[in-house]
């Protein structure tokens, strides 16, 4: 069954098409804007080069916690629960739903990119940098990633073709 999302009096409701959803409740704009400036350092690589993984690994859980309403300091509350007590494909979704939603120049709309198979989480995420004046530089860093990924690829393939069926190089001339 496919995965939904709709706005309600202000909420965004997930649907997961099982009779069950996860409500995701709007955060203040200063909190909006706090996220934003966290998926930014993460999406560009900032994050993970000018602080390392912990940092990233920190940032990526205060970036859900935030999206999702939870207090970042103290005993986890009812709301923390709830999302941790979900599956960790669904945990997945909601917590970037809870992002694309709740992050200046989110949307319903980028919600719905995420939950379409033709664009997901990428597409996504280009309709939020677009709508915060970064959609150039996501365009950039996108299309030097795929780059990198196809040079990989090509790379993986050639050094296959030159080895032997027991894995040592073929040097023959």
């Amino acid at each position: 069954m496919p995965v939904t999302a709709k706005e309600h009096r202000g909420n965004l409701i997930i649907d997961f098409g099982d009779e069950t959803s996860f409500t995701i409740y709007p955060v203040p704009s200063r909190i909006g804007i706090e996220i934003q400036a966290l998926l930014v350092g993460i999406t560009m690589g900032t994050t993970m080069h000018e602080h390392g993984a912990d940092r990233l690994m920190a940032d990526t859980e205060k970036i859900a916690k935030l999206a999702l309403g939870v207090p970042l300091k103290g005993k986890p509350n009812r709301r923390w629960r709830e999302f941790s007590e979900l599956r960790s494909a669904r945990a997945t979704l909601v917590s970037q739903a809870a992002i694309l939603w709740n992050t200046g120049g989110g949307s319903i709309d980028a919600v719905n990119d995420l939950l379409d198979e033709a664009g997901g989480y990428p597409k996504a995420l280009g309709r939020v940098m677009q709508s915060s004046g970064l959609g150039e530089q996501y365009k950039l860093l996108r299309t030097w990633l795929d780059g990198a990924a196809q040079a990989q690829n090509s790379a993986a393939a050639s050094t296959a073709s030159t080895t032997t069926p027991t894995g040592t190089s073929n040097t023959s001339v």
